[in-house]
């Protein structure tokens, strides 16, 4: 891990972790994540550099609002430096690399969609495509830099066509059979996006990362909530998170061989 890398990897991360907070509150109250300023949800000042430096500010403010003295919540610090860390576990294992960032593009609109989801049970579509089109972006890159456009295009969309098809097929099957929904549609797209990232070698690894995380998750919310019900999403983001951090270090160990 070089040094600097690390800083400017870390910056980033802070960065993309307020842009995660952003679309995390904007998005399930229909704001837009464009052309909205932000602002103190109490007074309703607009929010100026000093106030949205990542983590900083909170801190410096000892979190509460500079204008009103209102307490501004922990989850903002805590989105930022999760991101962040998601951020420097992709570098730790992509390095520097245009696949490495293209990663970290897409961290903030599936940390937003992990958040709503808890707080919401609904993964919404914006950030869905979102997704989606950062995945068809290093789909055009891969074959860009590597060729072989036939085998990167039937890997990832044929993956994204086979993950949303079993995805579709299990959860109405469950469904029948537990007399109530299983797997939301929201889940089903997000399915299409892990096909579209992972392509359809990997889908054994992510049903398992996806089977761990939502068995982990489960038990957790159960002891949390007092609740048997619980929004399947998260477990699914983290699974194809785990999942490009295990392609990037197989494919690092079939270089080093």
């Amino acid at each position: 891990m070089f040094f600097p890398e690390a800083v400017l990897v870390c910056f980033l991360g802070l960065v993309l972790g307020s842009f995660a907070t952003a679309l995390s509150w904007r998005i399930p109250r229909g704001l837009s994540w464009v052309s909205s300023r932000s602002a103190c949800l109490s007074c309703q000042t607009k929010l100026g550099l000093a106030d949205l430096v990542p983590v900083f500010s909170w801190l410096a403010s000892k979190g509460r609002c500079r204008h009103c003295g209102a307490e501004i919540g922990r989850r903002y610090p805590l989105i930022e430096l999760g991101v962040m860390a998601a951020c420097l576990g992709v570098y730790t294992v992509y390095g520097f690399t245009v696949e490495a960032f293209l990663i970290m593009a897409a961290l903030p609109f599936l940390a937003a969609l992990l958040l709503i989801d808890l707080e919401s049970m609904i993964l919404p579509d914006s950030l869905v495509l979102a997704a989606g089109m950062i995945g068809l972006a290093a789909l055009v890159w891969a074959i860009w830099a590597y060729g072989g456009a036939e085998e990167w295009l039937y890997s990832r969309l044929g993956g994204a066509v086979l993950y949303v098809g079993l995805a579709a097929l299990v959860g109405r099957t469950v469904s029948f059979f537990m007399k109530k929904e299983a797997l939301g549609w929201g889940d089903v797209k997000f399915f299409a996006v892990a096909g579209l990232w992972l392509g359809w070698e990997a889908l054994p690894l992510f049903l398992v990362m996806g089977g761990l995380m939502g068995l982990v998750f489960g038990l957790v919310w159960r002891f949390w909530r007092h609740d048997p019900v619980f929004p399947f999403g998260p477990a699914l983001i983290l699974a194809l998170y785990s999942s490009l951090l295990w392609q990037g270090i197989g494919l690092n160990l079939f270089f080093a061989i």
